[in-house]
């Protein structure tokens, strides 16, 4: 741990390098490869604890879960984004801006919490839902406390993501230990907040150890509220929206089809958001630099403009393959209970590209203080797929939400290109990067998708076969991108 602190100390920021591209290598890799481990052990833990709670409990604690992580919105408005680009730009407010997000967080996350005990006394679905809502809803007082977007700013990853992977590990025995079968359901949606606040205790730790935030400058502040609040409510619109698309099927399923539904259609929903573990990663490493240059247009173009190239290569790929073979990894991890959920997650696959471009397009318009346009754009989409649920699930279900979901993500990213177009901030060709890895990942999906059913049963060799193609198109369209990831894990002279 000490080790891998010193790197992180080692490569700190420097005003005179905006675009340390070794730095946003070590930290990308130590996010992705912690967060893909984290991943990893997240789906044995899915996987375990769907078979032991069956779809019904688990299509319970999954719309208990689409309404807190609408409810989180108010507990943080988007306040950590925007202290984290402030610290970026400036180090010097790390102490003032850590105290005054931590403060208005915990005030906004009793809030949050007293809406939770509202719904879960008036108990619109009957049942056990309105106690285990209750139950989840004290995840929203303990991420009220988390300072890793302090860390972010700083680009001080190493260290907390491997503590964070250390702790998701300690995770499994526990799990194994205390979920047995359906009964189990109420310590399922307790167990990790320990391990939570183990993580937060660390955070707040390794900030004191290596100087960049000493404990005795914390303390409750309010002063500087209004601006933050007013630079942050956009932020939060615009969350809100990716929440209500995120969200907003699980929930209304809740209400038109069975717990049974439900379960299976989040079940899919979630593991297509294991691979957003990656895109999570990259924006983590390349925020801080979009920040940092948010003054300087040509550098800003540069750096956006590989930010995108990056996570084209990476999601059209995993949306394809997914596509291609989505149901076999579906019913390897989750068995038979959930068969129905491999059709929904090979499909909702697509929204993995899509996802992954809305990032790479969208994410600069946040770091570069254009949130007010960002909020815009996905609140359009947000509205479309709202009315498009409304409209499409009471009569198909997990398949409404899905073509909903598709939608959206393609509205958004269609205004999000045309706004990037007409911006004369950054501005990179955007349609030119995107082609290559769009034509290759869609040849190599419907090839495997066009073998005879007797080749599906190797599904694991069309994966690799796949893989490999894909990292050729790699080679021949984008060589400068492995010729640059050598170069970024080579040691300075």
């Amino acid at each position: 741990m000490a080790d891998a602190a010193s790197v992180n100390m080692t490569d700190a920021p420097s005003a005179g390098a905006p675009h340390d591209r070794r730095r946003i290598a070590v930290n990308f890799l130590a996010v992705s490869l912690s967060s893909g481990l984290a991943v990893l052990i997240g789906v044995l833990t899915t996987a375990y604890s769907r078979r032991m709670l069956g779809p019904v409990a688990i299509g319970q604690v999954n719309w208990n879960a689409a309404v807190v992580a609408c409810l989180a919105l108010i507990a943080t408005p988007g306040l950590q984004t925007v202290g984290q680009r402030d610290i970026a730009a400036d180090p010097r407010q790390t102490a003032p801006l850590t105290s005054l997000v931590l403060s208005l967080q915990m005030l906004l996350a009793v809030v949050a919490f007293a809406i939770v005990a509202i719904i879960a006394i008036v108990n619109p679905r009957g049942g056990q839902t309105g106690v285990l809502l209750l139950l989840q809803g004290l995840s929203l007082m303990v991420s009220a406390g988390t300072v890793a977007w302090v860390l972010q700013a700083h680009e001080r990853m190493v260290g907390p993501a491997i503590a964070s992977l250390v702790i998701n590990l300690l995770q499994i025995p526990v799990l194994i230990a205390i979920i047995h079968g359906p009964d189990d359901v109420f310590v399922f949606v307790l167990y990790t907040l320990p391990f939570s606040l183990a993580l937060i205790v660390f955070n707040f730790w390794y900030l004191h150890r290596y100087g960049i935030l000493r404990f005795g400058a914390l303390r409750p502040r309010l002063h500087g509220a209004w601006r933050l609040l007013g630079e942050s409510w956009p932020l939060a619109l615009s969350q809100g929206a990716v929440l209500l698309i995120y969200n907003g099927a699980a929930i209304i399923l809740g209400f038109t089809h069975s717990d049974e539904e439900v379960g299976h259609y989040t079940t899919a929903y979630k593991l297509m958001l294991v691979s957003t573990v990656v895109s999570g990663a990259m924006l983590t490493a390349y925020f801080p630099v979009l920040s940092r240059v948010r003054n300087d247009p040509a550098q800003a173009a540069r750096v956006a403009r590989e930010f995108l190239t990056l996570l084209a290569w990476m999601g059209l790929p995993i949306a394809a393959l997914g596509w291609a073979c989505g149901r076999h990894v579906n019913d390897l991890m989750f068995g038979s209970g959930f068969a129905r959920s491999g059709p929904y997650f090979e499909w909702l696959c697509l929204n993995v590209g899509l996802t992954f471009l809305n990032i790479a397009v969208g994410s600069p318009l946040l770091a570069w203080g254009l949130q007010k346009l960002h909020f815009k754009i996905v609140a359009v989409a947000a509205v479309a797929n709202l009315l498009l649920n409304l409209l499409l699930i009471p009569r198909y279900g997990g398949w409404g939400a899905i073509v909903s979901t598709l939608v959206a993500e393609g509205l958004s990213l269609g205004m999000l290109i045309l706004a990037r177009r007409r911006l004369a901030f950054g501005r990179h060709p955007i349609v030119s990067i995107v082609w290559p890895p769009v034509l290759c990942s869609l040849s190599v999906a419907l090839v495997v998708a066009a073998l005879p059913p007797s080749f599906h049963r190797y599904w694991w060799a069309e994966v690799v076969l796949g893989t490999l193609v894909l990292g050729g198109c790699v080679l021949i369209f984008e060589r400068r991108i492995a010729t640059m990831a050598f170069a970024l894990l080579k040691r300075r002279s």
